[in-house]
């Protein structure tokens, strides 16, 4: 007995496995669950619109009915009026009555000036152009995938100059892969990790559900001393997600969706986590996507060659942690910082401000 397979049918069964997607079937959008968000074989998309994934009218679909939903870019609030807004608005709409709601930079106290706080520096900081960041409250979550590409020895390294140069408050989680790229994992990245972080990180390769309940009872306190949580993804979602769950758990109180800011740079960051956790993340925190920082668009190019700043790395009061990165990946084979620019992105510093890595090392060294 023969069973006849339609083209949907058979396109389902092949995303299920996990199996690469056949060149004729790359533009099908495919919803398992029927959240409106589905699959194309390449990148995540929504149904019933380009099947890449963009929406080109910014529409903001709301598949829970909750009042929030995801554009193609970012998480958005639903307007009574049945539009959408991405958080351009200049008032901070409180959904929820907690005193926390969503303005023109993102999460915002109510009674605020629309929650762009922005921080002052000392004289001796980079510059930091208005945002919703606050330095004095807020907590940057770090984390590291060290999933195939060594690149983030490099990127390390430039985190740890950035938040000591500027005094941000930090959580720093090694091996945050996704299911997909668990095989990939660099074990030699743990040594570089404790070069440069000393104790202050957590290894999510050998201790994920302590490092996962760590980080939620970290990012729980700064919750409730009215500070947001900044994650610069530097991998897929996946341990992400654990965290956000953990935290509406044992946290309800919190509105993740508000107060949790997510900020991914990488289509293949998205292409290799688990479905369900990107799809949970999109939904459950200001979801942020920017621009691919592997490429020359415009985040900061914080890639290529450039012999002057591996000489100021290493003649800089920061040696030692460039030279723990470039032993780790040496520079002659590739320069590659570019997970960098999420931080630069939480920060409200943009390329005109830090262009490329010699402007890196104008600001930082």
């Amino acid at each position: 007995m023969s069973v006849q397979l339609t083209a949907k049918s058979l396109l389902v069964a092949v995303c299920l496995s996990g199996a690469p997607i056949p060149a004729v079937y790359a533009q099908s959008c495919i919803d398992t669950d029927g959240d409106g968000w589905g699959w194309n074989g390449v990148a995540s998309c929504l149904v019933d619109s380009d099947p890449t994934g963009n929406t080109s009218d910014n529409s903001c679909v709301d598949p829970d009915g909750d009042g929030w939903g995801w554009n193609g870019v970012a998480s958005c609030l639903v307007a009574s009026s049945g539009g959408s807004s991405t958080g351009n608005s200049t008032e901070c709409v409180d959904s929820d009555g907690d005193g926390w709601g969503w303005g023109a930079n993102g999460s915002c106290r109510v009674g605020d000036d629309n929650g762009s706080t922005g921080g002052t520096d000392d004289q001796n900081s980079p510059p930091v152009v208005s945002g919703s960041f606050n330095k004095s409250r807020d907590l940057i979550a770090l984390h590291f995938d060290h999933a195939p590409d060594p690149d983030d020895g490099h990127a390390a390294a430039a985190a740890f100059v950035v938040q000591d140069r500027m005094g941000l408050a930090v959580q720093v989680v090694g091996g945050t892969y996704g299911v997909y790229s668990a095989g990939r994992y660099v074990a030699a990245s743990e040594s570089l990790m404790n070069s440069i972080w000393g104790q202050s990180w957590l290894d999510a390769h050998n201790n994920r559900s302590s490092s996962v309940r760590q980080s939620a009872t970290r990012w729980a306190g700064t919750l409730a001393a009215g500070g947001d949580i900044w994650i610069a993804e530097g991998g897929p979602s996946d341990f992400t997600a654990a965290v956000v769950r953990v935290i509406q758990q044992n946290y309800p109180e919190f509105q993740t969706r508000n107060r949790i800011h997510l900020v991914q740079h990488s289509d293949w960051n998205e292409d290799h986590a688990l479905r369900e956790d990107l799809n949970f993340v999109r939904s459950n925190t200001n979801y942020i996507k920017i621009a691919d920082g592997n490429e020359p668009n415009s985040t900061a190019d914080f890639r290529g060659d450039s012999q002057s700043f591996v000489n100021r790395a290493r003649a800089s009061q920061y040696r030692h942690v460039w030279n723990v990165a470039f032993n780790y990946l040496s520079p002659s084979e590739k320069l590659d910082f570019s997970d960098t620019v999420e931080l630069m992105y939480i920060l409200g510093i943009g390329p005109s401000q830090i262009a490329n890595a010699d402007a890196f090392a104008d600001s930082f060294f």
